[in-house]
């Protein structure tokens, strides 16, 4: 029992933790889908009107630029309290909105206000807080932000109920839980160092963020790739559930970002992609040949949550720790563009193949996954030699990125 109680005290659990009660609490509240939903169901906006308010939204989203510079520079307590403060006053402007003009504001305010909870955010706070279960924390923090329990809501919320107040009181709690508790359990070293520029001309330091930065775009399009066709084949099997089901295989993408995650702490990440990669195979085999493709479809979601959570742990593992939320935002936004695409080229496979596009789709994916993980391999330390793919990636080996 002492055992357990001083494990529970431990700063690593504390921090995990912490950051996986804020980011339930902040989904809620900084959930622009939900805001947007709720503004126009208020307004009656047009579908062009809709679409402006989603606009918005993305524009205030482009602050985690300015949010990642503050998190490599000095601790991410202030930001974040900053933060809930501009997500409040949107949220009130949202709720008050008699037109369409304050809503727009607004929604970029909740916008702006959000991307200092972005998910690239919490994840760098792991990175720096020296946390022992690195894996373990990203993939919680994956389970909350794949299963998206703010948009979970919008399906059987009752828009009479005063929802922007309900969502003002949970980002307020969220903010003060991290405002309070963060400095005290967030354990990361801002002692002066190199400038980025410095950092990126140290030897091998560009090879490991190209690295990063080929399985993060491949997982991106994978995963992009996956929701749409997946989502394609639920809506055939179950209906009118379907909404439910597609919530059901976000979860099980949640679980299985979870599980991948807490395996990264015990096994090579390179070793645990080319599992991934042989295992996605079979269950898309199971959704092409069986008659009830849900539980395949679900299963194929576990499979691969870990493309939620091993590429940032392999991206923790490369990038240097005093610069890694500015390069690592980097890479995220290139997997944007992955994602998006991701969602494009299902249509043509089903146009060409039929049916069983999927099960060459998910070939396909797997050798190129593979092809990224095996032939991406970073130098070490400016040498030139190659480091074997079933090795653990190097920690930054200069001293001076530590």
């Amino acid at each position: 029992m002492a055992g357990m109680s001083q494990s529970i005290r431990h700063p690593d659990v504390k921090l995990g933790l912490l950051l996986v009660a804020a980011t339930l609490l902040l989904d809620m509240g900084a959930s622009e889908t939900l805001r947007a939903v709720y503004v126009s169901d208020l307004l009656r906006l047009r579908a062009m009107q809709f679409g402006f308010l989603g606009i918005a939204a993305g524009l205030g989203g482009l602050f985690v630029v300015l949010a990642a510079i503050w998190v490599d520079r000095r601790p991410p307590s202030g930001m974040m309290a900053a933060g809930a403060g501009i997500l409040s006053v949107g949220i009130v402007m949202v709720t008050l909105a008699g037109s369409f003009g304050p809503a727009v504001v607004g929604l970029f305010l909740v916008g702006a206000g959000g991307s200092a909870f972005a998910s690239l955010i919490f994840y760098a706070i792991v990175v720096k807080g020296h946390a022992r279960f690195r894996g373990t924390l990203i993939g919680a923090l994956g389970l909350v932000f794949g299963a998206n329990p703010g948009a979970a809501a919008i399906r059987n919320w009752d828009f009479d109920f005063p929802i922007g107040w309900f969502a003002l009181v949970l980002a307020l709690i969220g903010g003060m839980v991290l405002c309070i508790f963060l400095p005290r359990w967030f354990r990361g070293n801002y002692q002066p160092g190199p400038t980025l520029r410095e950092t990126i001309a140290v030897p091998g330091v560009k090879a490991r963020f190209a690295s990063a930065a080929a399985v993060y775009l491949v997982a991106a399009t994978i995963i992009g790739a996956g929701s749409t066709h997946l989502g394609w084949v639920m809506a055939a099997a179950v209906g009118a559930d379907y909404y439910a089901w597609y919530q059901a295989m976000a979860l099980a993408g949640g679980i299985g970002a979870l599980v991948w995650g807490m395996a990264a702490d015990f096994f090579p990440v390179r070793w645990l992609l080319i599992a991934l990669t042989a295992l996605s195979l079979p269950a898309a085999a199971w959704v092409w040949l069986s008659d009830d493709p849900v539980g395949g479809a679900l299963l194929l979601s576990l499979v691969r949550g870990g493309l939620i959570s091993l590429p940032w742990v392999l991206t923790a593992d490369l990038l240097p720790k005093p610069h890694f939320a500015k390069l690592a935002v980097a890479i995220a936004m290139l997997g944007m563009l992955g994602s998006s695409s991701g969602s494009l080229y299902p249509g043509g496979a089903m146009v060409a193949w039929g049916a069983g596009s999927l099960i060459w789709i998910a070939l396909i994916e797997s050798i190129v996954l593979a092809a990224a993980v095996v032939a991406w391999q970073p130098t070490e330390g400016g040498t030139g030699s190659r480091i074997r793919w079933w090795n653990k990636p190097p920690r930054c080996q200069d001293q001076r990125l530590q």
